[in-house]
């Protein structure tokens, strides 16, 4: 295995005025607002029962920006910069830059990507593994910065390319990044929306394909789509009462503040129009699916969670793919995925990480603790059951196929690092 030429260099930007900077940086209030928010007034006593600390929330923004330099770095052995920028609440902002080569960084990319896709271990034992070498590079300068801020919370924004990192499989050779930290990715700070909802909007749209035409069948999106959310604040529609039209004139309604769609997707290059979610009538193109913007009349969904294969990646005519798409159209928050899941692991998930979410917990943290479930072992095989960290069934009924693909465990990151949240981390 190549071990990539990294150097880094550190700059601080020291103290910063943080009543001009508030006024200069929505983001910079956005840190002040959601450390008192979670801290002081959302449901701590019952997020307390998730074991997720409010007191202890400390959110930071990390901007990593990757830059071409070639015969402007240090060493010939490189040919660009990655620059980091840690913005805490106590406005201490701290920089640093390291040197690499891309292709070299591609490599090792795709060395974790064929690990994973393969659910091999990814040797994180091993400082020349992958996962190792990546984590590295793109944090180990910062991390004395993270463990003096006490950090538990990271909005990244991260430039186009470095989207597609699997952040939470990247291990410090303790601790994997997605087990220690709580995080969401954006392409850009301007689409952040840094406002909080009504009150008003408090009900989930579930949708979900599971029978289709030269399509392999979803057996388990029906359990999915029951399980999800509250039971008492939502409105399902499966198979054939999935379409375009229920989809846009339902979501279109301003009561609602949640959309979880579970289906096949497609990515494809070549604009909105190429790619496609299947609904239980149909494909529906990104291109239509960005009417839901004007159907909201300005009104945001507070998240969007498409539960299908690739939803999280895009190119530079769709950048993050579906998810990019659903922030574009003006969610505060969406959930996609970077690789092929697994339908098993991934339905358990999102069955878990609501009932973190309905119990008060941020949306960051509440995948946090999905993913700390999983890696852990607490999200189990029992009977023909799949059983969560209270031993509550997340999934039922599973068939002698379904039960083999949990029989070894989903420890494997394979199983929770695909998963990833899109902007505001609340």
């Amino acid at each position: 295995m190549t071990d990539f030429f990294v150097d880094i260099c550190f700059f601080s930007m020291g103290p910063i005025n943080l009543q001009g900077f508030t006024q200069a940086r929505p983001w910079r209030r956005w840190l002040m607002v959601a450390c008192m928010s979670v801290s002081c007034g959302w449901a701590p006593a019952q997020a307390q029962r998730a074991d997720f600390d409010a007191n202890s929330y400390n959110p930071a923004v990390l901007h990593v920006r990757f830059t071409s330099a070639e015969g402007r770095t240090t060493s010939d052995q490189t040919d660009a910069f990655l620059d980091l920028t840690l913005i805490p609440v106590s406005g201490e902002v701290e920089g640093v830059r390291a040197e690499l080569s891309i292709a070299d960084f591609r490599q090792l990319l795709a060395q974790l990507y064929q690990q994973l896709s393969r659910l091999e271990s990814l040797h994180v034992e091993d400082p020349l593994a992958p996962s190792r070498q990546l984590y590295e590079l793109m944090f180990g300068g910062l991390s004395e910065a993270l463990h003096r801020e006490k950090i538990t919370t990271l909005l990244i924004s991260a430039d186009r390319g470095l989207q597609a990192v699997p952040f939470a499989a990247l291990n410090d050779g303790q601790r994997f990044f997605g087990d220690r930290y709580a995080f969401a990715i954006t392409p850009s700070l301007a689409l952040m929306d840094f406002e909080t909802l009504s009150g008003s909007q408090d009900r989930m749209l579930a949708f979900g394909a599971s029978e289709f035409k030269g399509l392999a069948e979803l057996p388990l999106v029906p359990q999915e789509i029951l399980r999800v959310g509250d039971p008492q604040k939502k409105d399902q529609f499966l198979n054939q009462e999935f379409t375009l039209d229920s989809l846009l004139n339902k979501g279109g309604e301003s009561r609602y503040n949640q959309l979880h769609v579970a289906t096949h997707a497609e990515f494809k290059p070549g604009g909105p129009e190429s790619s496609k979610l299947y609904s239980g009538a149909g494909p529906i193109s990104m291109k239509e699916l960005a009417q839901l913007r004007r159907k909201r009349k300005g009104v945001p969904l507070d998240l969007v969670v498409f539960s299908a294969c690739r939803t999280a990646l895009g190119d530079a005519d769709a950048e993050l793919g579906f998810s990019g798409l659903a922030l574009q159209a003006g969610a505060r928050s969406a959930m996609g995925t970077l690789w092929y899941v697994d339908d098993v692991a991934t339905s358990a998930y999102f069955v878990l990480m609501y009932r973190y979410l309905n119990q008060g917990v941020p949306k960051a943290n509440a995948m946090q603790l999905t993913r700390q479930a999983f890696l852990r072992g607490q999200v189990r095989l029992m009977d023909d059951q799949l059983l969560g960290p209270d031993d509550q069934p997340l999934l039922t009924e599973l068939t002698s196929t379904q039960q083999r693909r949990a029989l070894n465990g989903l420890e494997n990151p394979f199983y929770w690092a695909g998963i990833t949240l899109m902007g505001s981390p609340q």
